[in-house]
């Protein structure tokens, strides 16, 4: 149930306070308090408190609150102490407006305030604030006022940043700059250029004070390089710069006909000049050339002014490499270059060594040795070597020959050489001639009239009606001393050759007697062990023909040759009668040695 107060109303007061009906007699009195509060958010605004009597009725007329509506006059009773509630409606409301520092939410201005109508919108814009810039210029709007709000402006706190340029070399300033930076800001700093001076790299700074930024110039110098001849001639220039404190490998620029000098390793302190000498170049033109005049290259080469230069010879191959030549100025070397005769005379030697009559080799071979040997083309000389190396010689044991019936010596084609037609063999159809060697097709001999050699196609001569040239070996027989003891113990006879028509002469022979010593035979080179040798054909006790050989022969031979010289009559009667050859071992005993009688039979070989 509600409860009905009863308000009297006294008379007029202060308090707002009105009498209401006839007083009585002192009654009970009660305090009534009258309470204010915001009827949107109940805060308590005011209080008045009033004194009535007991069940008297009043009337209340509120007061007046600053930017609230003033309620109407209300009526009420007293009953006991009561409080009364009245709400009332804000008109205006307060926008507090703060300035605080971003950074650490610090006032830095003192707050403002503004009434703003309820239900309006309101507007508010920031304020400038020493040493601080807001954060935003943008106006802040409270829209449709009900309450008490606060508007905050945020502002950063401002620094000086001094950009200061200092000159390494002087320790001086090339100048200062400043700015005005926001607490908490990276800033980067480009440094100015400054004339002859390295600018120093970009720095990025974080502002959160006051703060210097210095930047050390460091001094450029100027290097002139002057590029001079050895001759006086001006090359060129350039500059480089150079930073202070540092050093620079000078390296010079190449300049056609002139040596390039080292490169130099300069650190000025200052503005300077380096001079580079160039030697001027020679140039030596090389001719390597061979002895027959055939060029095997051609070169050029550089020397420097000043200095000598080294012409080292290339190799090629077939040819004697010529010494190095040393030369100081322009000019045309000649490098001459012989054939590489080295070991020239192998093949050649290889062939006089493989025959007996070394010296009609020689003669048959001399053309083949002046073809090499004098040749001045490295082809000629290796087709003169390939010739005499591919050659064989075959001896013929100067055998007698003649020219074929279809010729005679006037038509004989010779040469010194197998092919060639450089030898005329002339005189008589009835020349004999030696045949020495043997060569493919060819033989080589002497005419024995005119002594002349020379190479002839072998199918031009003949040994028919020649019997120069015939040569028969035959069997020995026993060794017996001259009481008939056979002998055996130094040495026995192996053979014996008859061989007519020597050196061309028909009515010659020769009888070549070979002993072997035997191996039981003690050597000593300074026993003679043979010497006197006397040949001797009998006809039963008479003597047919003898013949002596002066030939001496010591112990350190294997083999001893006796060579006896005859007429070819005589040399025929060893077909049909006994012979003996005598001899000396030592220097007194004499021994003999029989030959067997030859007849047909008894020849071992014929050639």
């Amino acid at each position: 149930m509600r409860k009905t107060m009863v308000l009297t109303l006294l008379a007029a007061t202060s308090f707002g306070l009105v009498t209401v009906g006839q007083a009585h007699a002192a009654t009970a009195s009660y305090t009534t308090t009258f309470k204010y509060v915001d009827a949107t958010t109940n805060k308590t605004l005011k209080t008045v408190k009033t004194t009535g009597s007991k069940n008297k009725t009043y009337t209340y007329k509120p007061v007046a609150i600053k930017y609230y509506a003033t309620p109407a006059k209300l009526s009420y009773k007293v009953t006991k102490a009561s409080t009364i509630t009245l709400k009332v409606k804000a008109t205006y409301r307060k926008a507090t407006i703060k300035y605080v520092d971003r950074y650490n939410n610090a006032t830095i201005k003192t707050a403002t305030t503004k009434m703003v109508p309820v239900g309006k919108t309101a507007s508010f814009t920031p304020v400038s604030v020493s040493g601080y810039q807001v954060t935003s210029t943008a106006t802040k709007k409270l829209a449709n006022v009900k309450l008490d709000s606060t508007v905050t402006f945020t502002y950063d706190k401002l620094f000086k940043l001094t950009q200061n340029m200092v000159a390494m070399d002087t320790k001086k300033s090339l100048g200062t700059s400043s700015q005005t930076v926001k607490r908490g800001q990276t800033v980067t700093l480009t440094p100015k250029l400054v004339a002859d001076y390295v600018t120093p790299p970009v720095q990025k700074i974080q502002v959160n004070k006051d703060t210097t930024a210095t930047f050390n110039y460091q001094r450029l110098y100027n290097v002139t390089i002057n590029s001079v001849g050895s001759d006086g001639a001006k090359l060129g220039s350039t500059n480089q710069a150079v930073q202070q404190g540092k050093s620079v490998t000078v390296t010079p620029k190449a300049y056609p006909g002139y040596a390039t000098p080292i490169s130099q390793k300069v650190a000025p302190t200052k503005d300077m000049m380096v001079t580079l000498t160039y030697p001027k170049f020679y140039t030596v033109n090389v001719v390597e050339k061979a002895a027959d005049g055939t060029v095997l290259a051609t070169r050029s080469m550089q020397g420097q002014a000043g200095k000598s230069v080294q012409v080292t010879p290339a190799a090629h191959s077939g040819y004697v490499t010529p010494a190095s030549q040393m030369v100081d100025e322009a000019g045309t070397v000649t490098l001459l270059y012989q054939v590489d005769q080295t070991n020239q005379d192998e093949a050649y030697d290889r062939l006089i060594a493989s025959v007996d009559n070394q010296d009609q080799a020689k003669a048959a071979l001399a053309a083949y040795k002046s073809d090499y040997s004098q040749a001045k083309s490295l082809s000629a000389y290796q087709a003169a070597q390939q010739t005499i190396s591919s050659m064989t010689l075959t001896e013929l044991g100067g055998q007698a020959m003649r020219v074929v019936d279809s010729y005679d010596s006037d038509d004989l084609i010779a040469g010194t050489e197998i092919g060639a037609t450089d030898a005329t063999m002339v005189d008589g159809v009835d020349d004999t001639y030696t045949a020495y060697f043997a060569a493919g097709d060819y033989f080589w001999v002497v005419n024995q009239t005119t002594k002349q050699g020379a190479w002839v196609k072998s199918d031009l001569l003949t040994t028919d009606d020649v019997r120069n040239g015939e040569k028969y070996t035959y069997e020995s027989s026993i060794h017996i001393d001259q009481q008939g003891t056979q002998v055996s113990n130094l040495g026995h006879l192996a053979n014996y050759d008859v061989q007519f028509g020597i050196d061309g002469d028909p009515d010659e022979a020769i009888v070549k007697v070979v002993f072997a010593r035997n191996a039981t035979t003690q050597s000593d080179s300074s026993k003679v062990i043979m010497q006197d040798g006397n040949f001797v054909i009998n006809n039963g006790p008479k003597v047919m023909f003898s013949s002596d050989s002066d030939e001496i022969w010591t112990a350190d031979k294997a083999f001893y040759t006796l060579t006896f010289t005859m007429d070819a009559e005589d040399a025929s009667l060893l077909e049909t009668h006994t012979s003996y050859i005598g001899y000396g071992f030592g220097t007194s005993a004499s021994f003999l040695v029989e030959l067997t009688s030859g007849d047909a039979a008894n020849k071992i070989a014929a050639a």
